[in-house]
């Protein structure tokens, strides 16, 4: 038994012709690719500042955290809420609301490291961070407190839980997640 060789006829199509197209098809790849790649280059960047910028201001409550109480006193007189309640509820309440916003910050600033890596957990925090706003204004409304203060601790946090959200949404999903 021997073997037959097949002979197919193939139309050339000459070399200049395949190249340009080929050059071409490789650029255009190239530029979508190129813009693909700035673009979550800079989405990292602002996710990775943005998270550290937020964290930095959770973690200026560690001041609060070991102040002397006379300041919580004058502080709580200077927001306009009054006198200071007496006993260890109100300065153990207020030094451990202020740890919990410095273990937040200290957590943003953690996950800004790496916000590839990171994104499913950053995406889960922003999306509590909305709700966490959302929450904010409820409990400030009625628990009475100063409007300046509703207004701007709940919409804050839930706005800059949209914002990680808008910015981890850009992150290319094919690269490092």
């Amino acid at each position: 038994m021997g073997f037959r060789r097949l002979h197919i006829r193939k139309k050339r199509v000459p070399l200049t012709i395949l190249s340009c197209m080929s050059l071409a098809s490789a650029a255009a790849t190239s530029d979508d690719r190129s813009t693909t790649i700035a673009s979550d280059r800079r989405a990292a960047r602002v996710l990775q500042w943005s998270l550290r910028i937020f964290g930095s201001v959770d973690l200026l409550a560690l001041v609060a955290v070991v102040m002397p109480v006379a300041w919580l006193h004058a502080g709580h007189a200077l927001c306009g809420l009054g006198p200071f309640p007496a006993g260890p509820l109100p300065v153990y309440l207020a030094r451990s609301t202020s740890m919990l916003y410095a273990f937040h910050g200290a957590i943003l600033w953690f996950l800004s490291t790496d916000v590839r890596r990171f994104a499913p957990v950053i995406r889960f925090i922003a999306s509590v961070t909305v709700l966490f706003g959302i929450a904010m204004i409820i409990i400030d409304v009625a628990s009475g407190i100063p409007p300046w203060w509703t207004w701007s601790e709940g919409p804050l946090f839930a706005a800059s839980g949209v914002w990680l959200l808008m910015w981890t949404s850009r992150l290319n999903r094919d690269e490092g997640c």
